[in-house]
């Protein structure tokens, strides 16, 4: 070997060395714990009593504890995207204003996370990580060109074991199949493996499969990020026997009791594997709870107002936590406003990994998960309810309210729910078993002129609007604060560029995930009847470890 080619080795070597070095020494591993339609009060350690949740409580008292995580969307679909690219789903055509297209509305829908957005995924791969989703996408399938363009393994997704779409009322057992086939099936990779999806063990195959990364990861000597992104506690509920009737919360319980034992399986590996002073980990929630599917089978806002799609705090604050042994003091809690959009940049922050060239709305917590500033980083938020700005914040302070969502509970009073809006157009169609959800458009709300102002800190239930006499400072202050507000309004709005919409569009045919188009059948006998039956949509022959196309 010449002497040139020694010096090219010891170069590249230097450079993987460095692409996997972060700010704090080490390369740091990555876990983000996503949960679908968890409330702000749902977990032990934010007030829940009749539920248990030893695990995540346990890492509440190991990490920091975020009383004001705003999810960047009230709704899943967008609410995932801005988690993928840091950046507010509208600048990239991922909301819209009415159901059923405020998210990806049926899985053979040609609509989804655009190539020209750069995931979190991407970027670590791209500087020597290993990266997996186990979970829930619900960011797109496939489009007229690819029909696989949307999943996660064409976004930086090394390996990925979930569901395509969501959970809907169609996946119970006790669903019609064929429809259950249409909607519910899981896939690895780009590969049907189980169609319709077996509700009974997916918390636990999906766990396995975090866990089987992690441990491989680990083996191999390379960073790693693992994103388990929960079915649960989306309607319909769903739980293996070791957990059903088991909490006294209810069903409801029992799902939020399996994902907690999910949480602590993965933690306890990482301790297992001596890697957990080496991992960053992140839970929090999508949104706020579908409150619209009926008392029993929804979380709880702890006492804010509105809920799932709604600009109201209910819709948009979730439990937030981290957890890092040796960096985040144990026990810590902060009321500093951050964004499940901070996610994105702080993992690069902490990977020493420069931001994209393009508009990143989160902003980095690395300070707030130290103790070095626990100020927020954002002057402004944003409260987008789809393509529109609903509310804003100011330094987590105060919160303008341009415009509220009008309750139809509060003209036709439900037995399902308050502050919310049951049986609309898609009741009983598409979200499950009661509800719809409050939309967006001009006649889904009120418009206040001038805007409501809440005191956060004093009423974040958002019951007492503020007035020239209990604003400090009086009129002239308080409208200072809303012309503030319209000015850096207006300036965001001349950020946002045109761009297509993957919102609206229809399902085709040629799209739909289905066992018979996987370049192989496997399966029982009797599976492969049922595939003729219900036009050959019909699999389960998940095999573990498998490297599946």
């Amino acid at each position: 070997m010449s002497w040139l080619h020694w010096l090219a080795i010891v170069a590249l070597a230097s450079a993987l060395a460095q692409q996997t070095t972060g700010r704090m020494g080490n390369a740091t591993n990555f876990v983000i714990f996503m949960v679908d339609d968890l409330g702000y009060g749902d977990l032990g350690c934010f007030g829940r009593k009749n539920i248990s949740t030893p695990n995540i409580d346990k890492m509440r008292q190991q990490g920091i504890k975020f009383t004001q995580w705003i999810s960047a969307a009230p709704i899943c679909t967008p609410s995932r995207a801005a988690l993928q690219t840091g950046r507010l789903p509208h600048r990239f055509g991922m909301t819209a204003n009415t159901l059923p297209w405020r998210v990806i509305p049926y899985p053979s829908a040609p609509g989804g996370i655009p190539p020209s957005e750069v995931t979190i995924a991407e970027i670590l791969r791209d500087h020597g990580y290993a990266t997996a989703l186990s979970g829930k996408w619900h960011l797109g399938t496939g489009n007229i060109t690819h029909k696989h363009a949307h999943l996660p393994t064409q976004h930086g997704y090394d390996t990925w074991l979930g569901i395509p779409f969501s959970n809907t009322n169609f996946c119970r057992s006790n669903g019609p199949e064929k429809i259950a086939a249409e909607f519910c099936m899981v896939m690895a990779n780009n590969t049907v493996v189980q169609q319709p999806t077996r509700m009974d063990n997916l918390t636990g195959m999906l766990i396995q499969h975090s866990l089987d990364f992690i441990a491989d990861s680990v083996a191999q000597e390379k960073p790693f990020l693992s994103i388990v992104s929960f079915v649960h506690v989306h309607t319909a509920l769903f739980s293996s026997p070791r957990f059903t009737n088991v909490s006294s919360g209810g069903r409801f319980g029992d799902n939020v009791e399996e994902m907690d034992w999910g949480v602590g399986q993965v933690i306890a590996l990482l301790e297992n594997l001596a890697v957990d002073n080496e991992t960053l980990v992140f839970l929090t929630s999508d949104n706020g709870p579908y409150t619209e599917e009926g008392w029993d089978n929804a979380g709880r806002t702890g006492g804010l107002s509105g809920s799932k799609g709604q600009t109201y705090e209910g819709g948009i604050r979730v439990p937030g936590l981290a957890r890092w042994p040796g960096h985040i003091s144990p026990g810590g809690q902060t009321n500093s406003a951050v964004s499940t959009m901070d996610i994105f940049p702080t993992i690069l922050d902490v990977a020493n990994i420069p931001l994209p060239s393009r508009t990143i709305d989160g902003k980095t917590i690395l300070p707030i998960l130290i103790g070095a500033n626990r100020s927020t980083p954002h002057e402004w938020m944003f409260h987008y309810c789809g393509t529109e700005v609903l509310a804003m914040r100011w330094r987590g302070k105060y919160k303008i309210a341009f415009s509220t969502q009008i309750w139809a509970s509060d003209e036709k009073p439900s037995s399902k729910c308050i502050q919310c809006c049951p049986d609309g157009p898609t009741a009983h169609v598409i979200n499950g078993t009661g509800g719809s959800l409050c939309d967006c458009d001009a006649k889904s709300v009120k418009v206040h002129d001038p805007p409501l102002v809440f005191d956060l800190d004093r009423d974040s239930a958002e019951r007492y609007p503020m007035t020239n006499e209990t604003f400090p400072g009086g009129a002239d202050a308080l409208y200072s604060l809303i012309n503030s507000a319209k000015s850096a309004l207006d300036a965001h709005k001349a950020s946002i560029h045109h761009t297509e919409d993957e919102m609206h569009t229809l399902p085709l045919p040629w799209l739909q995930p289905c066992c018979a188009s996987n370049s192989t059948h496997e399966g029982s006998f009797a599976d492969r009847s049922r595939s003729q039956e219900h036009g050959k949509c019909y699999c389960d022959n998940y095999i573990r470890h498998r490297a599946y196309p």
